[in-house]
């Protein structure tokens, strides 16, 4: 996949036509992918996992430290990344199709967990929200970040 960016003014996003759905350089992936606009793209940046278990510490009245476990906690994934929304001063579709694949991912909507591919490892998780950031009209980009909480973890 030939993916070239240009973070200035006067940008360049190059990417290759080799497939439908989002993805970087093929270290993350998401499925159901995200669609791609007419001429634009989702590029997933990094996907954070944060591993917790549930516990209480505690200290007695003679100083003793006591900590309980209870279970494996749900745990969070977040999928980052950025939206090239096409050529300069335009807006390209790429934020709908990223909003209608949260509308119809999320954990409300569809029952279905999705599946997050990071490298050698895959996670399956839930869609429970959204987040976009701030758009970069010089750059025609936006960040968004997808929030998850895990359902099963393969290593």
């Amino acid at each position: 996949m030939a993916l070239a960016i240009e973070n200035c003014k006067g940008h360049l996003h190059v990417f290759s036509d080799e497939g439908e759905g989002s993805g970087s350089s093929g270290f993350y992936a998401v499925e159901p992918a995200i669609p791609d606009g007419q001429g634009s793209k989702a590029l997933i940046l990094g996907v954070p996992l944060e591993f917790q278990e549930i516990v209480q510490p505690t200290t007695t009245l003679d100083d003793k430290r006591v900590l309980y476990v209870f279970g494996t906690a749900w745990n969070n994934i977040s999928l980052s990344g950025i939206l090239l929304l096409g050529e300069q001063d335009t807006r390209g579709d790429q934020l709908t199709k990223l909003i209608s694949w949260y509308n119809e991912n999320r954990v409300s909507e569809s029952k279905e967990s999705v599946r997050v591919s990071l490298g050698t490892a895959a996670v399956d998780a839930y869609v429970t929200g959204l987040r976009l950031g701030q758009a970069n009209p010089k750059t025609n980009t936006q960040m968004f970040s997808i929030i998850m909480v895990t359902a099963d973890v393969e290593a």
